[in-house]
């Protein structure tokens, strides 16, 4: 995808109280996306929601891309948190249990967020800070390395970006199934992660 805005917030908020305004905001417009889509959202419809004043609106976002792109980029930062927390365990785990979290972590998440795939599927140019996606990736070979000592740094890195395209590929299969059938999408891919990881890892 091409390049976005790095901090799509017009005004950073100081004070708690202004913390607590935006993420108001943000909480609307996430219930709205996953009523309605991104494309029937509404900067009037995000005000209302939250129960403020347009103009105050505004002054944080200036339109509704802007909405859409801050929600995106605190979704990847909540699943980097998620990542991490697994890659620690990852050393103690069996082949098939890191799959197993892998895509139940990101099959958990999305039916805790639910805009996070219509947003997925929204047209927005949105892409990660390059440092970040590099960050997690490096985290991904060290825990390989841990698992596996024989694994060269080279192929780890390797081997991480290859799963990071893996759950990429099912994000977008699972946005675009029927609700009913993501749990045969979910089993499908952590099949296809065991097969792979246990070729290499083991």
């Amino acid at each position: 995808m091409a390049s976005t805005l790095s901090r799509p917030v017009r005004a950073v908020p100081q004070q708690k109280r202004a913390s607590l305004r935006v993420q108001s905001f943000l909480d609307a417009a996430a219930a709205i996306v996953s009523e309605v889509g991104y494309e029937a959202m509404t900067m009037t419809a995000i005000a209302e929601r939250s129960g403020a004043a347009i103009g105050a609106l505004y002054r944080y976002f200036p339109d509704k891309l802007a909405v859409a792109r801050t929600l995106l980029v605190r979704y990847a930062e909540e699943t980097d948190e998620h990542w991490s927390s697994l890659i620690e365990e990852a050393p103690e785990l069996s082949v098939i249990e890191i799959a197993d979290r892998l895509v139940g972590m990101m099959a958990n998440f999305t039916e805790e967020h639910p805009a996070y795939l219509p947003l997925i599927n929204a047209p927005i140019k949105f892409q990660r800070d390059p440092a970040a996606r590099q960050n997690l990736r490096e985290h991904f070979a060290s825990a390989f390395m841990a698992k596996n000592p024989g694994l060269s740094s080279e192929r780890a890195q390797l081997v991480a970006n290859v799963v990071v395209q893996i759950m990429k590929g099912m994000i977008s299969l699972y946005a675009a199934m029927p609700k009913r059938d993501r749990a045969m999408v979910s089993a499908e891919y952590k099949q296809l992660l065991a097969d792979y990881l246990k070729n290499v890892l083991e």
